[in-house]
């Protein structure tokens, strides 16, 4: 965590170490947003409000190794933060197969693998709730992991299959604060346990249609990494819950016509107390269509449910919940862009709200 002044110093110095190392090509870039904020909650407000800062660079050190940095500057309760959200070196070895090491999107699902931070990516003003990074209020997903990733093509019959196999540190959580009063936590230079999340993504592009297809997997030991005094009452280091995840993810992107959709899957084990084993989901679908070269409304659907005993959404503090969010998308340019948004969200506990956005997006380039 930084205090403004700390922020206002880094922030000077990654321009000016941009304007130095732009004499060696390197590519850099930054993505930021603007947004007004409506709600018919009750208590809530509306407001504008800055989105994240999102600082990123690409260097080729060599014609087969080149290495990606990605740090996100954004303000929670009037305090500012600065996250390294990714940092990785890549080495290519053949025409079929990279290697890279670092930390990464997990390559679970198709918004996480290609819709990074900056919010100008995608077409609606916000993520699928469920698809929030592991500091949002509605996250459910490890979404980041440090350690190593294996990817790669290779032709098949009438397309094209890709992989990304992964082994990293495994997700924790410190229940200190209690149930909700943390965040799921990646491990950048630690791991509270000896386990290791394996995890893997296969994809399959059609020649003929502009259609690809995803599988996922992914297995964690999601232990304790809080001291003594927490809320599961086990030490730290100590498995909290065993998880599998799996999903499937679709993109059918037409002249006119896009489809986004996926769907996951998270057996959860309780490994503390005796909640037992729950399997809960998760799941979004999106269509858009491209009115003109520049103005696009899309629509998405998306669905959290789960057992009330699931001990894993307990220590998360999560709903079940619907989502209806309506948004259009105009493109001023390449590189701004402004999205009008309405959302419902319907807990399962009933309480219904509306929330309401206009944003405007864009890149730095």
């Amino acid at each position: 965590m930084f205090n403004r002044k700390n922020t206002k110093f880094l922030l000077t110095g990654i321009m000016l170490l941009s304007s130095i190392i732009s004499v060696h090509a390197v590519e850099f870039g930054v993505f930021g947003d603007v947004n007004y904020n409506d709600t018919s909650q009750a208590g809530g407000s509306n407001a504008f409000a800055l989105g994240s800062l999102d600082f990123y660079a690409m260097q080729e050190i060599d014609d087969k190794t080149r290495a990606f940095f990605e740090m996100v500057f954004e303000e929670h309760d009037n305090q500012n933060f600065v996250d390294l959200e990714r940092l990785w070196i890549r080495r290519n070895l053949n025409d079929n197969l990279n290697i890279s090491a670092g930390r990464f999107h997990t390559p679970l699902g198709y918004w996480n693998r290609n819709y990074h931070h900056g919010a100008l990516l995608y077409d609606t003003a916000t993520r699928p709730g469920f698809l929030d990074f592991e500091d949002g209020a509605g996250s459910i997903l490890p979404l980041h992991f440090v350690g190593i990733l294996f990817d790669g093509k290779v032709r098949a019959a009438n397309g094209s299959l890709g992989y990304e196999l992964q082994f990293g540190n495994g997700p924790s959580y410190n229940t200190s604060a209690g149930y909700g009063g943390g965040e799921i936590e990646v491990n950048n230079i630690s791991d509270p346990n000896r386990s290791k999340s394996p995890g893997a993504r296969i994809t399959y592009n059609f020649n003929d249609i502009p259609l690809t297809l995803g599988l996922a997997a992914m297995s964690n030991n999601i232990s304790e990494s809080g001291l003594s005094g927490n809320a599961s009452g086990i030490i730290s280091g100590q498995t909290l819950v065993q998880q599998f995840i799996s999903a499937a993810d679709l993109e059918f992107k037409g002249d006119k016509v896009d489809v986004l959709a996926e769907y996951y899957s998270l057996k959860n084990d309780d490994k503390f107390g005796s909640a037992g084993s729950h399997t809960g989901k998760a799941y979004y679908i999106q269509l858009g269509y491209q009115i003109t070269a520049s103005l696009k409304p899309v629509y998405r659907y998306e669905s959290v449910n789960f057992d009330d005993n699931d001990i894993y959404f307990l220590i998360l503090n999560r709903r079940q919940e619907n989502r209806h969010v309506l948004a259009l998308r105009y493109d001023l340019s390449e590189s701004n862009v402004l999205k009008f948004q309405a959302m419902n969200v319907s807990p399962k506990t009933g309480g219904a709200y509306n929330e309401y956005i206009i944003q405007w997006a864009f890149l730095i380039p």
